[in-house]
């Protein structure tokens, strides 16, 4: 009953926020990035790797019906017309991606009041393992791998190349093959040595995730 409550609490607090921080005018969750496989927790492979139970099953189940009630609240506020300057549209692009990525942290945090640390700590290793190279904008491995501005600089256009020259022409797996693969070069010419270790050690034991994590489909 306790937990129950602290998550009601924290929820209200974040529905609160997120709403105050999206600005008139710049949507944050349209098109691909309002995608629904973003939270792990809604995969019955991840919940078997954290060894979630059946009370925990049913607070993540209630909590994520509502993040994905916030999450179509925002999308909905994301109808206004685009500006004909591409510099703008790139800003406002920009402003999406960041309020994005502000949601996401909101939305793990309260995961995890949900999970024993133990839990949580695999969880946070399954985001990294999840998201590649995107990894690298979490504040918290830039500040683990005491990345430096040139190293911030050289991932974050490593990342813009690999989306650019990503190709359609090959099937699913092969393209997640090819990327991971360009993906791990690419890592390998930014960090040193001992940041290399500290990152193998963030990512914690390989998990395969299912190719229906990546396209954003349930499979529960």
């Amino acid at each position: 009953m306790m937990r129950r409550m602290l998550i009601a609490v924290c929820l209200l607090s974040s529905i609160a926020e997120v709403t105050n921080a999206q600005s008139p005018g710049h949507g944050a969750f349209g098109g691909f990035f309002g995608g629904s496989g973003r939270l792990l927790v809604d995969m019955k492979e991840v919940r078997e790797e954290l060894g979630v139970d059946d009370q925990q099953a049913e607070l993540l189940d209630a909590l994520l019906e509502d993040l994905a009630d916030q999450r179509r609240a925002l999308r909905e506020q994301d109808e206004g017309p685009r500006s004909a300057d591409e510099t703008v549209r790139r800003r406002e692009f920009e402003l999406r991606l960041e309020m994005l990525a502000e949601f996401d942290r909101r939305s793990e945090a309260l995961i995890a009041v949900v999970l024993e640390p133990s839990q949580a700590s695999r969880l946070s290793e399954l985001y990294l393992q999840r998201d590649g190279i995107r990894a690298f904008e979490r504040p918290e491995v830039a500040t683990k791998l005491e990345l430096s501005d040139e190293q911030k600089q050289r991932l974050q256009t490593l990342r813009d190349s690999l989306v650019e020259n990503r190709t359609r022409r090959s099937s699913y797996e092969e393209q997640r093959r090819l990327l991971r693969e360009k993906e791990l070069a690419g890592l390998r010419a930014v960090l040193n040595e001992e940041q290399q270790t500290r990152w193998q050690q963030l990512l914690g034991k390989p998990f395969e995730f299912p190719a229906s994590t990546q396209r954003g489909a349930r499979s529960r």
